[in-house]
């Protein structure tokens, strides 16, 4: 594989997803870009572009940028920007909606984003920041999810996650007066969404990290409404289809996602490993310890109406493990973004 170390600031980079077309980048010099977000920054720093120019070989001529960018009355209320999507001239933000470590659960992380791939290149130009439309859902995503996953056998919360991340969100909640309070249910799982991709009828898949299955198997949701979410401030997120992952992880070793990418809305490319990253005081791991274990993986499959889904793995990365993201260009090079020690690298998989 070739690598390119991107000097981003902060070094926390999540997923990818290509933008703008061929004669936008013509115009540039280039002949791929794709967008990253950093996941220490607030929606609106949260945006990196990563662009290569054309004719160059693959482990050089590459650019990285931050696009500054505008959240409106949003800028300073959103954080931990984990997933990106682009469809129609979009590129589209989803946040964790989770919560730090040891939690409790966050309605700053409860959050999707969407900016036009015209403001970006406006930004590119001249500077002036991009048009970032925020739609704040104080845990309604949360909601949605668990109660599409009601009745999917998933592995049990654990002691220190009730306690840290459901008992304690939903005490502040009561306690502050919060406008979610009541939202999260004392049976509810937390929820960690690191990946994001449109299928073909412009429904939005969402690449849940956590939870997974009682086997360990990852979890596939489909979010029906997020054009309505921006369209109406009094739209609820609506989930209801669901996939699993069946030949992906174990009870021993289950794996969650951590990227997604498709180039036809059908068949999509993934990447999965671990449940949390060790050594951080993970609150996941401490109560299931087997969350560690399993390893990064890229793999492939095809998502039906209904049922099961079978993959098949194209690349085991060894001993790397914190693969952020994936994106597979025209040429079918597949692109990972990599968080390394006190970098951020930009990996390239020539498939022969």
């Amino acid at each position: 594989m070739h690598e390119t170390d991107l000097h981003l600031d902060p070094n926390e980079a999540s997923d990818l997803c290509r933008v703008f077309g061929p004669d936008e980048l013509v115009r540039r010099g280039w002949e791929r870009a794709f967008v990253t977000v950093l996941d220490e920054a607030t929606a609106e720093n949260a945006i990196a572009l990563l662009a290569h120019a054309a004719g160059a070989p693959l482990d050089e001529g590459w650019t990285a940028v931050r696009i500054p960018a505008d959240a409106g009355v949003h800028n300073g209320r959103t954080e931990d920007a984990e997933a990106c999507a682009s469809r129609d001239g979009y590129v589209y933000l989803v946040g964790s909606q989770f919560g730090k470590k040891r939690g409790p659960l966050s309605a700053k992380r409860s959050w999707i984003a969407r900016v036009s791939e015209a403001s970006i290149a406006k930004a590119l130009d001249d500077g002036t920041p991009a048009e970032l439309e925020v739609v704040r859902m104080r845990f309604g995503l949360h909601r949605a999810i668990n109660d599409a996953l009601e009745g999917l056998d998933l592995i049990p919360l654990g002691p220190l996650g009730q306690a840290s991340y459901v008992d304690a969100t939903i005490a502040a909640g009561e306690l502050k007066g919060k406008t979610w309070s009541g939202t999260i249910a004392p049976t509810d799982h937390p929820v960690n969404i690191e990946a994001a991709e449109f299928a073909a009828d412009g429904r939005l898949l969402l690449g849940l990290r956590y939870p997974v299955t009682a086997d360990g198997h990852p979890i596939v949701v489909e979010l029906e409404n997020v054009d309505e979410l921006f369209a109406d401030p009094n739209a609820v997120p609506r989930c209801q289809r669901v996939w699993v992952l069946n030949d992906v992880g174990t009870a021993d070793a289950p794996a969650g996602l951590r990227a997604l990418d498709t180039r036809d809305g059908v068949e999509f490319d993934a990447i999965i490993g671990d449940l949390d990253a060790i050594g951080k005081s993970a609150t996941v791991l401490a109560d299931h310890p087997e969350g560690a274990v399993a390893d990064s993986e890229h793999i492939r499959f095809t998502l039906y109406d209904e049922g099961p889904v079978d993959t098949k793995v194209l690349h085991h990365f060894g001993d790397i493990r914190r693969v952020e993201g994936v994106a597979v260009d025209h040429e079918g090079h597949a692109h990972y973004v990599i968080d390394e020690e006190g970098h951020v690298a930009l990996r390239t998989l020539v498939f022969e």
